[in-house]
Formats: structure tokens, C-alpha cells, sequence
């Protein structure tokens, strides 16, 4: 259905009503659908107890892995309860995360986006527009990704570095100076979100009928990154602080460290679910690769933030993307027996960095990569 088109039970006086977002496709639209033309769609995020997924019982991995992939197939969405990460950790990482957006704007843009090649460190407010009908999103980020010359993250010695700009020989990732320990911390982090990712791909085959370690060669050395956000009180009824969007990820893993309720998930009748914070919980969802891989059969969620609470919000997501290396290829148990296969096999480096220069269209590496003919 083209966009303005009219759903059958509106008449002709009534115009449809659309939700426009960016996907794995670009931008696209869904119909907001009501009264008979309503589906039924999840008006809530489940709750998914994943204390047992370290547990020496396959039968109780397979029981988890069950109840994860009725949540990615209904909503691609869910909530993490009892994921094993420590309470005093989470609150170091905020504490850290909190000091850094409150230096002076002249301290944080020292290690501005603009200075990396790889499109690493910060991200003042309204830099990035995902929403065409706001004056941008109203938030400050700091982005940090896989970066083979930190010993911190353990790259492979035969790891393939040519992906990276010098082959991996200068920096990627921008550290900033204050607080002092703040590297310290953010690896401390990343090292306990690295170990529930790599178990939670075995919770994933598993979902889908194949063997645990199915997906084990994507995370030799993955595309993945811890992405800490501010989100100051929006001052205006048209202002977003993240417009609607799906991830380019495998999955991504959301700390909300504040209590402020702002995350919304958009569902098959184009209604806008709420995600509050639920204390030590970390909220799950399914990105493009993941979608892509499993033929449709996980959903790839559209999700926005709006801070109309006039508080600050800070959240912490953690996107997990394959080594640059890998071949998203369509899962045997998701195509076939009449099931067509929908996608092309990708490279996973290549499809990510598209994805990324085409957001940050200002950037300078994204600029030289248009003015190449690389997107």
C-alpha cells in the first residue's frame, strides 16, 4: 500500500495514517491499523528469566531457548531478568558514563566523531536526524566499537585486519582523558556483556533447531560496541530524542540506567508499546542481521526513544554484529518445505559499514565514501 493510500474501512474522507522509520531497506512506512483492520500484535514486552542459561542441563537451555524465540517471532523484543551482570558493576559503568556528559561541551568534543576514521567517539545533540519531521535527534552519544589494536578486546593474531583503515594499525576507538578511570570501567562492562552474548547465541540456535554452536564462528572477533546515550528532557512537543529505527545488529542489549521511561516498540498495528525500566533487567532485541539470517522469522522491531519526562534519561546499548569476516547466510531450519529463502547472502563488514555511512551521511569518511561510489 503506497503511503496516503486509504484503508478499506476509512471511507474516502479519512486519510491513513503511517509511521515512517529506517530499517535494513531505508526508510520505510507502516500503517497505523485500527477497529476491524486491527491484527493481532503484542501490547507488551515479556519478561524472560535467564538464570538458567549457564546451566549444565540442556533441557533447561532448550526451555529458555524456547521462551526467547516465541519473544523474537511475537515481538522481537524482551526483557533479561536475573542476566548474572552485578549490580555494583552496572552502577560504576553509570557513574562513569554520567561524568563524562557532564564535562563542558569544549572537553567532550576533543574526541569528536569527526577526528576518527572509524566514526568513534562523541556525538553532540542533534548531529544525527532520524526523523525528518524533528530538528534532529535530541541526544549525546559516545560510540565505541571492536578496535584489533586494544589489548583489552584479545583480537586473534591471524585475524584478517585489512577491514580496518592503516590495516588496523592506528586506533579506531577515541578515548576520552575524564574521567580518569573510565576505559577501566567500560571494559569491565564490556568483558561481562561479551560473555552473555556469546552464551546467548548458543539460547538462539538452540531457538531455532540447530546445534549450540551454530553461530559460534561470528563472534571471533565481533563488530561490537557499547554505545552510551544522554537524553536530556526534550523541549519541545515535536522533539524525539531517537528517532524510529531498527538496528543494524545481530542483537542488541540495553541497559536503561535511569528510571526514566522513554523507550517505545512499535507493533503490527503501527501502535507505539511502552519499554519502562525494569530494575536489573537488560532489554533484548532481534537487529537487521538476525532478521536477516533467520528469513523473517525473528522481527527486527522498530524502536524509538521520547523523553517527555522532564528528567534526564541515560541508557547503555551494547550491539552485537558477527566478525566483519562472516557471511550472513540464511539458517537451514528457516527456509525450505515451501518457505522461500528472501535474502542474499552478505558479507557482514560490508553491509555494516553501508549502514553506517548512510547515518552519518555529514561525516567525512561518509562524504569520500559517496564521492567513491562505495554507497
Amino acid at each position: 500500500m503506497a503511503p496516503g493510500a486509504l484503508l478499506p474501512d476509512q471511507g474516502t474522507e479519512t486519510e491513513a495514517e503511517y509511521i515512517t522509520f529506517h530499517a535494513a531497506k531505508g526508510k520505510s512506512t507502516r500503517p497505523v491499523l485500527k477497529g476491524t483492520q486491527a491484527k493481532k500484535t503484542f501490547e507488551s514486552i515479556p519478561q524472560v528469566d535467564f538464570s538458567k542459561m549457564y546451566s549444565a542441563n540442556l533441557s533447561d537451555r532448550q526451555a529458555l531457548a524456547q521462551e526467547v524465540g516465541a519473544a523474537f517471532k511475537e515481538s522481537g523484543f524482551l526483557y533479561a531478568c536475573n542476566h548474572g551482570i552485578s549490580e555494583e558493576l552496572q552502577r560504576k559503568t553509570f557513574d562513569v558514563i554520567k561524568q563524562f556528559f557532564e564535562l563542558p561541551k569544549s572537553e567532550k568534543m576533543k574526541i569528536h566523531i569527526n577526528k576518527s576514521p572509524a566514526i568513534k567517539g562523541y556525538e553532540n545533540l542533534l548531529e544525527t536526524k532520524l526523523d525528518d519531521s524533528t530538528r534532529g535527534d535530541l541526544k549525546e552519544a559516545l560510540n565505541f566499537g571492536e578496535d584489533p589494536t586494544e589489548p583489552e578486546q584479545t583480537c586473534p593474531p591471524d585475524f584478517d585486519l585489512s577491514y580496518y583503515p592503516e590495516n588496523g594499525t592506528l586506533p579506531l576507538n577515541q578515548w576520552p582523558d575524564n574521567p580518569p578511570n573510565f576505559r577501566s570501567v567500560y571494559y569491565q562492562y564490556h568483558a561481562a556483556l561479551m560473555t552473555f552474548s556469546k552464551q546467548l547465541l548458543h539460547i538462539i540456535a538452540l531457538s531455532l533447531d540447530l546445534p549450540e554452536d551454530h553461530f559460534d564462528h561470528m563472534a571471533r572477533f565481533p563488530m561490537a560496541g557499547l554505545r552510551p546515550l544522554h537524553y536530556p528532557p526534550q523541549e519541545a512537543s515535536t522533539d524525539i530524542g531517537l528517532g524510529a529505527h531498527a538496528d543494524y545488529s545481530w542483537f542488541t542489549l540495553v541497559n536503561q540506567l535511569t528510571p526514566t521511561p522513554a523507550l517505545e516498540v512499535l507493533n503490527h498495528n503501527g501502535q507505539w508499546v511502552s519499554a519502562p525500566p525494569i530494575k536489573n533487567t537488560l532489554v533484548v532485541n532481534v537487529g537487521d542481521f538476525l532478521e536477516r539470517a533467520t528469513n523473517d522469522v525473528f522481527v527486527s522491531t522498530v524502536h524509538r526513544v521520547v523523553n517527555k519526562t522532564g528528567q534526564e534519561r541515560y541508557s547503555l546499548p551494547f550491539f552485537f554484529t558477527p566478525s566483519h569476516d562472516v557471511m550472513i547466510e540464511t539458517v537451514p531450519t528457516c527456509w525450505g518445505e515451501g518457505r522461500k529463502k528472501v535474502y542474499e547472502d552478505v558479507n557482514a563488514g560490508a553491509w555494516q559499514r553501508e549502514r553506517l555511512f548512510r547515518a552519518r551521511y555529514k561525516h567525512p569518511a561518509s562524504i569520500a565514501a559517496r564521492a567513491r561510489g562505495d554507497i
